[in-house]
C-alpha cells in the first residue's frame, strides 16, 4: 500500500493524559489543524470525548488504520505497551513512516528492533498543559533533517524543545519531566512546614509558596543570575535566610543524591 500524499497526517495512538494534553497543545497553538490530525485509542469514552472537542479530527477505529493513514505515528501509550503496539501497528506500515515514543526506559535500539525505519524519542512535561516547560528529543540515525525539524517544530508549540544525547536522557528526565512533581512535594512540605510552625491557614500558606517558586524561577530566568548569585543576595549574613539556607545546605546533598539515585534505577526498570 502506497500512502497518498494527503493521508501525510500526524497519528497520535493514546488519548490518556498524554495523548490528549498533546492533542489540545498542537491544535490550540493553531500548529495542526483538525484535519491534519487522527487519533486512535482504546476507550470509546475517549474517542467520543476527542470528537467532541476537536469537531473535524479525524477518529481512527484501530491502531492500525491510524498506522494506515499517517506518516508521522506519535505512540502516547504506557511504557509497558510500547512495544505491543509498535508490533500491532508495523505489518501495515510502508516503511517510510516516523515512529515518536514517548516512552521512558525503551531504548532507540529497541524502538529499531521493532521498525526499521525512522524512530525518535520524546520526553514532554505535564507542565506543556500550559505551554512552558522543556521537551526532550532524542532522534534515531535514520531520521533525516527534515523529519528532524518537523518533530521538534511539532513540540516547540507546547513549550521548549532541547535535543539530548540517548546516554543523557535518563537524568534530563528526571529534571525536565519528572521535576515538577518533586518540586510540587517540595512547595507542599514547605508550606505545610510554614503553616504548623505559625497560625498562618494552610491554603494560605500553599498560595504564598506557589507564587514564591514561580516568581522566584522568573526572576532567574529574566536576569539570567545563577541560583548561588540569588541565595547571596538574600541570605543576609546573621540574617534568616542564612540560617534556613545553611540547613538546607547540610542536609539536601544527601537527600537528593539518594533521590536521583532510586529514580535512575526505577528509571532503568520501566518498560522492561
Amino acid at each position: 500500500m502506497k500512502r497518498r500524499p494527503d493521508m501525510d497526517r500526524v497519528g497520535i495512538i493514546g488519548y490518556g493524559h498524554m495523548g490528549s494534553m498533546l492533542t489540545n497543545g498542537f491544535l490550540a497553538s493553531g500548529t495542526l489543524s483538525p484535519d491534519e490530525v487522527v487519533v486512535a485509542s482504546r476507550s470509546q469514552e475517549s474517542r467520543d470525548a476527542c470528537a467532541a472537542a476537536w469537531p473535524g479530527i479525524g477518529i481512527a477505529a484501530s491502531n492500525r488504520e491510524l498506522a494506515r493513514r499517517c506518516r508521522l505515528i506519535i505512540l502516547a501509550v504506557r511504557p509497558q505497551e510500547t512495544r505491543g503496539v509498535l508490533d500491532e501497528i508495523v505489518s501495515v506500515m510502508d516503511g517510510d513512516e516516523h515512529i515518536v515514543s514517548l516512552a521512558a526506559g525503551i531504548s532507540l535500539g529497541d524502538l529499531e528492533g521493532l521498525f526499521t525505519g525512522s524512530v525518535t524519542r520524546v520526553v514532554p512535561t505535564v507542565t506543556s498543559a500550559v505551554g512552558q516547560g522543556t521537551t526532550l528529543v532524542c532522534h534515531g540515525r535514520q531520521v533525516g533533517m527534515h523529519d528532524a525539524l518537523r518533530v521538534e517544530g511539532l513540540f516547540s508549540s507546547i513549550g521548549n524543545v532541547v535535543p539530548v544525547d540517548e546516554m543523557n536522557l535518563p537524568a534530563a528526565t528526571l529534571l525536565s519531566s519528572c521535576g515538577p512533581g518533586l518540586l510540587a512535594a517540595i512547595v507542599e512540605e514547605l508550606a505545610g512546614a510554614a503553616a504548623r510552625a505559625s497560625g498562618l491557614p494552610p491554603d494560605r500558606a500553599l498560595v504564598l509558596a506557589t507564587e514564591m517558586v514561580a516568581a522566584t524561577a522568573a526572576y532567574l530566568r529574566e536576569t539570567g543570575e545563577a541560583p548561588r548569585d540569588l541565595v547571596e543576595e538574600v541570605a543576609t549574613s546573621g540574617g534568616v535566610t542564612e540560617v534556613g539556607v545553611k540547613g538546607l545546605r547540610e542536609r539536601l546533598p544527601g537527600v537528593f543524591d539518594g533521590t536521583v539515585a532510586a529514580m535512575l534505577e526505577r528509571y532503568g526498570a520501566v518498560g522492561k
